[in-house]
């Protein structure tokens, strides 16, 4: 075989791989498709061609010592090797016989031709080897031409399955639209009718939503009096909310001076309207402070400021402004069911340190605990009707402050304490307290529940 020969051999394989290339492109969309593989397999055995001819090329014209030539032949020979494998896996997943290409395979991976050392090698005998070699190349070339020529065998059967496998999709594509176009009324009326009842649906829906939320919010509401806001959050997040120190809050408890009188000559429902009036009044009163209502005893009022959120060094002012707006509400009232009996009140403010937490699962509540509540608690126990008796404490608290008017009351023998200086709160200066709207009795004849999710 000429050099010529050779050239027009490549050529051909070019222009081969070129169509191949083509072919394949077009075929890459379905890359699990049997067609594929076929296709991919004769593409990698034209490589395998393709390298191999440019072997014999390179050869044909070298010597012993020109060691550039052998070198790209070992490189071509290297990439023949990779497509060569290549083309055997693929058949060998369509479980086609490759006992010839493996047998080409073992062949080219043991010769050791390429990789003699040509500078220590006779010139004829180099001669020999080469000639041989390329002869051994030239029948394997045309082994793997017939082969080829089985595998376009085989592509063309896998491409004539496609095709049947192509119109009969076409087919059932187009017997599926004609009975889609002549069923098209049957399902615009169907569709008609689905949409209507899918609207229907959806309005009943956002009505039961807004339903829902509505209800949500009044649960919302309801549990944001039972429990603080903060406290109910990781209360929701959580099953348990450890108790938490604060350093410094100011407590306020007041109770009604006399009550157990007013209760032995009172009937339960004149008790429960009275209570009712009084304490709606203080919860309309400290809304605007910053406090929390802690709860009420029988006719014990108690509120905090300083937790559950801290607020600084506020918290012993906030609770005396709103303990003078509280006294100066109740000043003129009566018992509702007894107009000539002043209602008159007592409070008591202490500022210390306390442990805050919710205590139970079933109606938990929030609790207070320390020697700061027992001591708030005794100066409301020891004061003065519609006076408001504070402690040393409070008083050097609202001292930083400032502008509040204080009377010292002197030493107080208190329960558990023993004698301790308190103080009275008289009020502010420069504070304005709105005028008061009397106590007026509400008729109380309708749900507890009611009234406080209105």
């Amino acid at each position: 075989m000429n050099k010529e020969d050779l050239s027009k051999r490549i050529s051909i394989y070019q222009q081969i791989n070129a169509v191949l290339l083509v072919y394949l492109v077009r075929c890459v969309k379905n890359t699990k498709s049997v067609l594929w593989r076929h296709l991919s397999a004769v593409y990698e055995l034209v490589h395998t061609m393709d390298e191999l001819s440019l072997i014999l090329t390179l050869l044909t014209n070298a010597t012993p010592k020109n060691i550039e030539q052998i070198e790209e032949a070992q490189n071509h020979l290297a990439i023949a090797l990779e497509h060569l494998q290549s083309t055997i896996q693929y058949l060998e997943i369509e479980m086609i016989n490759t006992s010839d290409l493996e047998e080409i395979l073992s062949f080219y991976k043991t010769s050791s031709f390429l990789s003699w050392n040509s500078t220590n090698t006779a010139t004829d005998v180099w001669r020999d080897a080469a000639n041989n070699y390329t002869l051994k190349t030239n029948n394997t070339l045309e082994k793997l031409k017939y082969i080829q020529k089985n595998l376009w065998s085989v592509v063309r059967d896998s491409a004539a399955t496609e095709i049947w496998i192509a119109r009969r999709t076409l087919v059932l594509g187009v017997s599926v639209l004609a009975i889609v176009l002549l069923a098209a009324p049957v399902l615009v009326v169907l569709l008609q009718h689905t949409l209507a009842t899918i609207r229907i649906f959806t309005e009943s829906i956002e009505l039961s939503t807004q339903q829902l939320m509505a209800e949500k919010q009044k649960s919302d509401m309801l549990l944001s009096r039972m429990l603080p806001l903060p406290v109910l959050r990781r209360l929701r997040a959580q099953r348990t909310v450890p108790a938490e120190h604060f350093d410094a809050v100011t407590i306020y408890f007041s109770d009604i001076v006399g009550f157990t009188s007013i209760a032995a000559n009172s009937t339960p429902m004149e008790i429960i309207n009275m209570l009712n009036m009084l304490y709606r009044m203080f919860d309309d009163t400290i809304m605007h402070y910053n406090v929390y209502k802690v709860e009420t005893i029988g006719d014990a009022y108690m509120v905090v400021s300083g937790l559950p959120q801290r607020n600084g060094n506020r918290h012993a002012s906030e609770i005396a402004d709103m303990s003078l707006a509280l006294m100066h509400s109740v000043q003129g009232a009566c018992v509702p069911h007894r107009p000539h009996e002043a209602l008159r009140v007592r409070a008591g403010l202490n500022t210390g340190p306390c442990v805050a937490g919710v205590v139970g699962t079933t109606m938990p509540r929030y609790c207070l605990f320390g020697d700061t509540i027992n001591t708030a608690s005794r100066m409301e126990s020891t004061g003065e009707p519609m006076k408001i008796h504070i402690s040393q404490t409070t008083k050097a608290a609202l001292d930083i402050i400032g502008n509040y008017i204080v009377e010292s009351r002197g030493l107080v023998d208190v329960a558990g304490k023993g004698l301790m200086e308190t103080f009275w709160l008289l009020g502010k200066v420069g504070q304005v307290l709105a005028e008061n709207s009397r106590c007026r009795l509400e008729d109380y004849d309708q749900n507890v529940l009611e009234l406080l999710i209105k």
